[in-house]
C-alpha cells in the first residue's frame, strides 16, 4: 500500500529548509516539492516532524471510491482523486492559474493540485489532459498519480472549508467587481460603451463560477445557492443602470 504526503509551509518559516531533510531521514522520497512518499510503519512519525504544517496524508487504492456522507449529511469521504503535480516557468504561472480557475479542484499544496476521478464528474479527462497540454506547451512539466484518496477526517473537512471559502470569496470577488462599475456609472465617471464591456467580462466570470460551483456541488453535495444568487442580482442591479443610462 502506497502513502503520500503534502504539506504547506510558509516561505517566511525559518525552519521551513530543514523538513527535507528530516524526511529524507525518515526515509521518505521526495516527488515534487511539497509532496512525499511515505512507509506505512513511518506515517506517525512524518505526521509528528509535519505537525505545524497543515500536514494530508494521502492513500493510493486499487479502486476507484465514489463520496460518502453520514447520517447528518456531513462528508465522511471525498472519494478518489487525480493528483496533478506540476513546475512551469515563473512568467507562466498566472496561466496556469487561470485555467485551474474554471476548474473544480482541490488545492493540496503549492503546485500541487488534486481532481475528482470517477464518473459524473466534471469532465476529469478533459480538465487534466488540457491542463497537461497547457504546462508542456509552456515549458513546464507535470506528473499525474491516480487513484488517491484522503486518509484522515480532518484533513477531508480542511479541504471541504477551503472549497466552501473559494468560491465564496470569488463570487463576493465578482460582487465587489460590480458594485465599483455601479458607483462610477452613478458619478457619470464612466462612459456607457465601456462600462457594458466590463458588466459583460463580470458576467462571463460569473457563468465560469456558476459552472465550477455546480460541479463541486454534483460532485460533494455542496451548496452554493445563496453565494450565486447574491452574485447573480448584483450583476443584474449593474447591467440595468447600464443599460437605462
Amino acid at each position: 500500500m502506497t502513502f503520500y504526503v503534502v504539506y504547506r509551509a510558509s516561505r517566511n518559516d525559518k525552519n521551513r529548509g530543514v523538513i527535507p531533510n528530516d524526511l529524507r531521514s525518515l526515509g521518505c522520497i521526495q516527488l515534487h516539492k511539497s509532496l512525499w512518499e511515505v512507509q506505512e510503519e513511518k506515517i506517525k512519525k512524518v505526521l509528528q516532524v509535519l505537525q505545524k504544517y497543515e500536514p494530508i496524508l494521502l492513500r493510493r487504492t486499487r479502486e476507484i471510491r465514489k463520496p460518502k456522507w453520514n447520517r447528518n449529511g456531513k462528508i465522511t469521504d471525498i472519494g478518489s482523486l487525480s493528483i496533478v503535480a506540476y513546475n512551469i516557468p515563473n512568467g507562466k504561472r498566472k496561466l496556469v492559474n487561470r485555467a485551474l480557475w474554471k476548474t473544480p479542484y482541490i488545492r493540496l499544496c503549492r503546485a500541487v493540485y488534486a481532481f475528482p476521478q470517477g464518473r459524473n464528474t466534471f469532465d476529469k479527462n478533459k480538465t487534466i489532459d488540457g491542463l497537461l497540454k497547457l504546462i508542456q506547451a509552456n515549458k513546464g512539466g507535470a506528473r499525474v498519480i491516480p487513484r488517491i484518496v484522503i486518509e484522515d477526517s480532518a484533513s477531508i473537512q480542511q479541504v471541504v472549508n477551503e472549497i466552501e471559502e473559494r468560491i465564496k470569496q470569488e463570487a463576493s470577488d465578482i460582487v465587489a467587481l460590480s458594485e465599483k462599475i455601479t458607483a462610477k456609472v452613478k458619478e457619470n465617471g464612466e462612459n456607457t460603451a465601456k462600462s457594458s464591456e466590463k458588466v459583460a467580462n463580470i458576467r462571463q466570470k460569473y457563468l465560469t463560477l456558476k459552472k465550477v460551483a455546480s460541479a463541486y456541488e454534483k460532485w460533494l453535495k455542496l451548496n452554493f445557492s445563496r453565494n450565486m444568487l447574491k452574485t447573480y442580482r448584483a450583476i443584474k442591479k449593474t447591467r440595468d443602470l447600464v443599460e437605462q443610462d
